[in-house]
């Protein structure tokens, strides 16, 4: 039998040297340190844990207060221009010295195929609608808001600044239309330059006008009305500038002006769609809520994975508790930021609301890390004892995750765009909020499931003791000794 090769030996590495040396020993140190830093910590907690969870819901208190100073940024122009640009530096000093511009309101008439909107029965259609807009009213914070209320003048005590239209050439009024024979006639032979001198021209209030060879105009198949609401914009808490009464008397026109269009349409062959600022105020209001729903079917989601991940078959060793705890650790931890950037004067803006997203993957993420660490930590009897080991080597891990997030997060708050630069303001916030409540208030939860684990009690059904398998209930020594020590080695995986 032929003798085996003798083993080959590997030469010993040589220790490193000058830099890399240096970079190892600080990086030593560092996880040294983190690992001497939670092991004190996480002794604290988990001897302590009913005062440590008083205490968080005590800080998340005080950061609620922020709400007081909410404020939010509504200007589309303010959220993605740069705030040092001359652009808005200028729209700031002219909004200063001379106010806001008037709100435009834009009613628009729209014919069925092959019907005219220059026919004598279309344009007193038109001129119905126009009435009927100067009748409308609405009750806003106790007062009663009118056309007139609303309406832009030139100065104040003036008249209503009149609207423009195709029924200028009868100054829309009713009956100088009615007396009319021929309103296309008058149409193609009053100079509409001698009626609106500095305005857009004729074409701009018809949609897809027809000639005829002399040029004169014979069709249209969409006409508008142009009107000027006034746009005194005030200070609302919470809202930031805005003019209340033009916003919801023109919210109230759209929607009322919608919900007759069918019967219009019907009986005259022409649809009515008026289009304000208002509207579209509230149509992002309504984007925004609908967001918001599904932010909350997220959270909802998240809640149940969590719960799932962290839950065992047998319901003692089961932890689905803890994970329902933890999504709910990054929602205080999103409220908390949300007070603390309100505090010190950060505006809220539609990108900040999926802040909650954010954190959720990284709060929920260290709760596994920290529970796998616990399961590791098995052969240590003591609960409190297994749980500082096993924080004590999670937390470099958690703490490098959070570290690295908070740092490029605060690096996207150089952006120039005031939206982008905010909201990284708020996520570093809440990453650095949603590791404090982790390694304090999650763990302190986490000590006391494994009391509850202990006490061979149920998994969120507390209140009930179970054995050690699905089902069972404890019974006698010798119901309790089926289990062999290869299945109890399981149990806590």
């Amino acid at each position: 039998m032929e003798d085996s090769a003798p083993p080959v030996s590997t030469p010993p590495s040589k220790p490193a040297t000058g830099a890399k040396a240096t970079i190892e020993r600080f990086s030593a140190a560092v996880h040294r340190y983190t690992e001497l830093f939670f092991e004190k910590l996480t002794t604290i907690v988990v001897y302590h844990p009913a005062v440590t969870i008083g205490l968080v819901f005590l800080f998340v208190v005080i950061m609620a207060q922020g709400v007081w100073f909410y404020k939010e940024e509504l200007s589309p122009d303010k959220q993605f221009s740069p705030r040092s640009s001359q652009a808005v530096k200028d729209e700031d000093w002219v909004l200063d010295r001379f106010g806001y511009e008037n709100r435009p309101v834009q009613t628009m008439f729209e014919a069925k195929e092959g019907v005219n909107m220059l026919t004598k029965e279309s344009l007193l259609f038109m001129m119905e609608m126009h009435e009927w807009l100067l009748s409308q009213w609405k009750i806003i914070d106790g007062k009663n808001v009118t056309y007139e209320v609303v309406c832009a003048r030139y100065t104040k005590g003036d008249d209503c600044k009149i609207p423009v239209s195709v029924l200028t050439f009868w100054g829309h009024n009713r009956t100088r239309l009615e007396a009319d024979a021929d309103p296309l006639a008058t149409i193609n032979t009053v100079s509409w330059r001698s009626l609106e001198p500095s305005g857009p021209p004729l074409d701009f209030y018809l949609g897809k006008p027809e000639y005829n060879a002399a040029g004169d105009v014979v069709s249209a198949r969409a006409t508008l009305i142009s009107y000027n609401f006034k746009n005194e914009k005030v200070e609302i808490s919470g809202v930031g500038k805005d003019d209340p009464q033009s916003r919801y008397f023109e919210i109230m026109i759209a929607e009322d002006s919608a919900s007759r269009r069918s019967q219009d349409l019907a009986k005259h062959g022409i649809g009515a769609y008026i289009a304000t600022l208002g509207q579209h105020a509230e149509a992002g209001g309504e984007a925004l809520h609908s967001d918001v729903n599904n932010l909350i079917i997220g959270y909802i989601l998240m809640l149940i994975y969590a719960s799932f991940i962290l839950s065992r078959s047998r319901p003692k060793y089961s932890h689905s508790l803890l994970g329902i705890v933890s999504v709910i650790s990054v929602g205080l931890s999103t409220f908390s930021a949300y007070g603390f950037c309100w505090y010190i004067g950060i505006k809220f803006n539609t990108v900040v609301q999926v802040l909650i997203l954010v954190l959720l993957g990284v709060g929920v993420d260290d709760t596994f890390v920290i529970m796998d660490s616990w399961w590791d930590c098995a052969h240590i009897e003591s609960m409190r004892e297994r749980m500082i080991a096993a924080v004590k080597h999670a937390g470099p891990a958690v703490t490098i995750t959070s570290v690295t997030d908070l740092i490029a997060f605060l690096a996207g708050s150089s952006s120039s765009l005031p939206a982008l630069q905010d909201f990284c303001y708020y996520a570093s916030v809440g990453i650095a909020f949603d590791f404090m409540f982790q390694v304090t208030f999650v763990v302190a939860v986490a000590y006391l499931d494994t009391v509850r684990q202990q006490q061979s009690r149920a998994d969120v059904l507390c209140c009930i003791k179970v054995g050690d398998h699905t089902g069972v209930c404890l019974g006698s020594d010798e119901e309790k000794a089926r289990w062999t020590e290869a299945e109890r080695g399981l149990q806590n995986r």
